[in-house]
């Protein structure tokens, strides 16, 4: 891992000396020139931040309040059908948890009438003493439990379809190894699905926030992304994505869609997929499962890195598809460029605003800081969204809220942590483009 770090903060350093130191002196010879060409280079990248903020508060201010389920007349009131939980794993990773998990399904869920299958997806590299008979025992004891060792998989993809094969649910339940979702979660899920929706999206909360500062940052982080971002995406566009685990699938849309193995977020891959066949996701952020978020700086680096170029993949392949679609409308067309396109463009060019300053320092002689009412105003509107949001995420927060210190640390840190994560996503491109795909397996502990 200490080989890896090392590897990674070359990236940065590469990527650092890419977008702000050549691009500074670039600006400066420019800015000699043509020294006009500083202030509209400075006045766009800050409207560039000033957009993005926009979309955050437009979010926070669509989730404020909680939108009380209401059934639409498309609604057959049919029961909940048998349901199957495919949970998937890596096992010499996931020994600590995935036990947990599968007694949290077999002895906690509100069994429908059809009854449940839970279908553990697994691969491992060799045989891990002790925790393959312990599952055994496990299935012995509860029969709707079947071990499917997908022999000769090299991703959670070929571990999903090789569990779709078999599952016979009509509705089915996509989980990760850490994951204990909550009792009601079935119900809560298929009176969706019964008014014609084809996935429903719950709510992922973290569990282990006291840990370490950054499962703290993730905690709130989380609660914004599911209590806010996503829950508004769907009430403003109906339409939002599915985030990989605690996804409740109609069996035979999710059988005919399967999951692509090269791709490093087969989830989001899965998504676009889905919708431009005409599928509509929900997001339920009542549907709650926990999960425990990495404890240390190099595990979320490496999370969000294969995250980020997971999501790069996926805007280069759907993005021309997504605005030629005749199934999606404007509005849908636009929150996906958003999260396809934009995103790409926004988390590069976002960069450029330091050394459009360092070269104005430069061509001056001297450290000034040009500002203005409106560029006051957009340092404000920029930095209060961080701490708008996570007031928004602790008013929607899912029961036990985690304490106000958290939020509170969290919109202090929001800002900068959101300069981290783009240049997380720089390095991502910069993988990808160069053909580095590598999943860097999280560690789990309970």
């Amino acid at each position: 891992m200490d080989k890896k770090r090392k590897i990674e903060g070359g990236k940065i350093f590469e990527i650092l000396f890419i977008l702000l130191v050549i691009p500074t002196f670039i600006f400066y010879f420019i800015g000699l020139r043509w020294p006009a060409f500083l202030n509209y280079a400075y006045y766009f990248f800050v409207w560039l931040f000033v957009c993005q903020a926009g979309l955050s508060y437009l979010y926070s201010f669509s989730a404020f309040r909680h939108k009380i389920f209401k059934e639409l007349p498309a609604a057959q009131h049919i029961p909940v059908p048998k349901t199957t939980f495919i949970v998937s794993a890596y096992l010499p990773n996931e020994i600590e948890v995935i036990e947990d998990t599968l007694l949290n399904i077999l002895e906690r869920i509100q069994r429908p009438e059809g009854g449940i299958e839970v279908i553990l997806a697994y691969n491992t590299p060799h045989v891990v003493e002790g925790i393959e008979s312990r599952l055994r025992e496990l299935a012995y004891k509860w029969p709707e439990l079947i071990l499917a060792n997908a022999y000769g998989s090299r991703s959670k993809s070929e571990n999903l379809n090789y569990s779709l094969e078999i599952a016979s649910g009509e509705m089915i339940v996509l989980l990760d190894a850490d994951h204990l979702v909550a009792p009601d979660c079935l119900k809560r899920a298929w009176r969706w699905l019964d008014e014609g929706y084809s996935v429903v999206q719950g709510r992922c909360k973290i569990r282990n926030g006291r840990k370490s500062a950054v499962s703290a940052l993730v905690e709130i982080e989380f609660e914004a992304i599911y209590g806010v971002s996503h829950y508004a995406k769907s009430r403003i566009f109906d339409s939002t994505l599915f985030g990989g685990t605690n996804g409740y699938w109609r069996s035979s849309i999710i059988k005919k869609i399967k999951f692509d193995p090269g791709r490093l977020t087969e989830d989001i891959d899965t998504t676009l997929r889905a919708i431009l066949q005409g599928n509509h996701i929900v997001h339920d952020r009542s549907i709650i499962s926990t999960e425990l978020a990495p404890e240390t700086m190099g595990g979320l680096w490496f999370q969000r890195k294969r995250w980020a170029q997971g999501w790069f993949q996926c805007s280069l392949k759907y993005q021309p598809a997504i605005l030629m679609s005749k199934l999606l409308n404007i509005s849908q067309k636009l929150m996906w460029t958003t999260l396809l396109m934009w995103r790409v463009i926004y988390d590069i060019l976002s960069h450029f605003l330091f050394p459009v300053v360092f070269a104005f320092w430069l061509t001056r002689g001297r450290i000034e800081i040009p500002m203005n009412s409106f560029l006051w105003f957009s340092l404000i509107f920029v930095m209060l969204s961080g701490p708008f949001e996570s007031l928004v995420a602790y008013k929607n927060a899912s029961l036990p809220r985690a304490p106000a210190w958290q939020y509170i640390y969290y919109a202090f840190f929001a800002f900068w942590y959101t300069l981290f994560k783009n240049t997380i996503q720089v390095v991502a491109i910069r993988d990808e483009l160069l053909g580095k795909r590598e999943w860097v397996v999280s560690q789990r502990e309970n």
